[in-house]
């Protein structure tokens, strides 16, 4: 590094020294400096144009030649820093050449380093998001949503991160005393912990999360405390939308503590049904039933057939009806086709009874009366006038 620094020195007074030759050239004085100046402005400025449409435009191009888009992205984010910093030297040679008082030019290289410095940390700021788009390689193990999650995580705390150290370098670029103010912070730092043991849990939380894959953007989950469509799954905090539109905010530290349900991850969706015969069905009618029934699920291409069960018995006499017990699986998990496929089941059903010459079994009651009152039969003989009103 000392050498590297050495080099510089050297090359920056050999430059300074070309410039107070040409100078003296055309003349010297303080007119002959100002329009010095006014010429290293005005060069610097076509030298900072011919970079952002020449070199700048070239090297892009040349990445999406050989797709290399994140390199073009990342040129991108560089070329307005690099246009600063280019004009910052302008102004640096520019001021050399003025020989202003010493306090104005010591001031002037004061404000010109601290902007270059802001510079070169606005261009790494700006190449944080182009280059985290390598970071997808890294996380494409999580999911497609909850990759983009610890993506949009990694670029905001790499942000966060080179903006602080940007403001401790300027700040003590401008000669202030950082290192004792974060001392003092230090003596407050057991009050800030206890205070933020909360958002430290949650903080872990998500990262139980995002390592164990619990959920992503779009699942569908369900937990003690809600259900519905993940949204956000933030650091902090994850938000779900629940099937009544609402925005439900959950701590993460609240999440991995209860039981999580993702239905996003099933493998096939259930069916669940009971078709109840009526008690006059003959038993040759219900074995049919029951046969034509396995017959049209072993058939049906959206149901599984195998891995899962897939039932079709008698269960039991129920109150009003013999009932009839299916359970099985079908191949899609999306719910609206799983519903329009529930649908066109029950029709089958339907169809398969009615063919069979029996009916579905509606609630009902029999009322049997062992004995009869005496004079009921007298009763209902007894013939009485009609009462005559008016």
């Amino acid at each position: 590094m000392d050498e590297i620094s050495t080099e510089l020195d050297t090359l920056n007074t050999e430059v300074i020294g070309q410039m107070n030759d040409w100078i003296n050239l055309i003349g010297g004085g303080d007119a002959g400096r100002w329009i010095g100046a006014l010429v290293v402005l005005v060069v610097f400025f076509i030298l900072k144009r011919v970079m952002a449409a020449g070199v700048l435009v070239g090297l892009r191009r040349l990445a999406h030649q050989h797709k290399q888009s994140m390199l073009a992205n990342v040129l991108d984010a560089f070329a307005l820093p690099l246009q600063t910093l280019v004009m910052l030297a302008g102004v640096y040679f520019a001021i050399e050449l003025l020989a202003l008082p010493e306090g104005i030019t010591s001031a002037l290289f004061e404000a010109t380093s601290l902007a270059a410095g802001f510079s070169i940390f606005w261009a790494m700021f700006r190449a944080v998001e182009p280059l985290g788009v390598s970071f997808n390689s890294l996380i494409g193990r999580f999911g497609a949503g909850l990759g983009d999650d610890l993506r949009q995580f990694f670029i905001r705390g790499v942000k966060t991160l080179i903006a602080v150290i940007g403001i401790v370098i300027l700040l003590e670029g401008w000669g202030i005393d950082v290192s004792a103010f974060l001392g003092g912070l230090g003596l407050a730092g057991m009050a800030v912990a206890l205070a933020a043991k909360d958002s430290v849990a949650n903080i872990f939380g998500g990262l139980t999360i995002f390592a164990d894959n619990l959920y992503k953007r779009g699942d569908w989950v369900e937990t003690p405390h809600f259900e519905g469509t993940v949204e956000v799954v933030g650091l902090r905090a994850t938000k779900v939308r629940t099937f009544a539109k609402a925005l439900v905010t959950m701590p993460n530290a609240q999440i991995v503590d209860s039981p999580v349900i993702n239905w996003s991850r099933m493998t096939h969706r259930r069916i669940k049904m009971v078709i109840g015969l009526e008690y006059r069905t003959t038993a040759k009618q219900m074995e049919a039933i029951v046969d034509q029934v396995r017959d049209f699920l072993k058939n049906d291409e959206d149901v599984a057939q195998t891995s899962v069960a897939q039932m079709v018995h008698l269960s039991d006499f129920g109150a009003s009806s013999i009932n009839i017990d299916l359970y099985y699986f079908t191949t899609t998990t999306d719910w609206v086709k799983w519903r329009d496929i529930r649908n066109r089941h029950i029709i089958a059903f339907k169809r398969i009874v009615e063919e069979e010459g029996a009916g579905f079994a509606f609630p009902s009651q029999s009322l049997y009366v062992e004995t009869l009152p005496e004079n009921f039969s007298k009763n209902s003989d007894d013939q009485r006038e009609p009462r005559q009103i008016g």
